[in-house]
């Protein structure tokens, strides 16, 4: 006996342009949940420690531990992404900022 396929009747909808994702792509890097979610939340804060990020993603209920926000933060420091201060602060690189800005006004 077959099991009866279930098909949803909500529509799909198209995703609508991320920044982070053009610029991880942009940078060569594989477009994951923890990155984008990290690059959305530095494009708010500014600049933030890896504590400061945890706590401001966990506030919403994302699911993300302080080692992989940690993890993350240094992978994009080192491809140059991101600048980190003397402070152990990250921001967006100037030539990121730069290449959101871009790809935010080509949608």
């Amino acid at each position: 006996m077959r099991a009866a396929i279930k098909v949803s009747s909500t529509p799909v909808r198209p995703r609508l342009p991320r920044p982070a994702r053009q610029l991880l792509e942009h940078a060569g890097l594989r477009s994951s949940l923890p990155r984008l979610n990290i690059l959305d939340a530095l494009v708010i804060c500014r600049k933030a420690t890896a504590v400061e990020l945890h706590a401001f993603l966990e506030e919403p209920g994302l699911p993300i531990s302080l080692s992989c926000v940690s993890q993350t933060l240094r992978r994009l420091h080192l491809s140059g992404l991101l600048e980190r201060d003397e402070n152990k602060r990250y921001s967006l690189a100037p030539g990121a900022v730069a290449a959101m800005g871009k790809s935010s006004e080509l949608h």
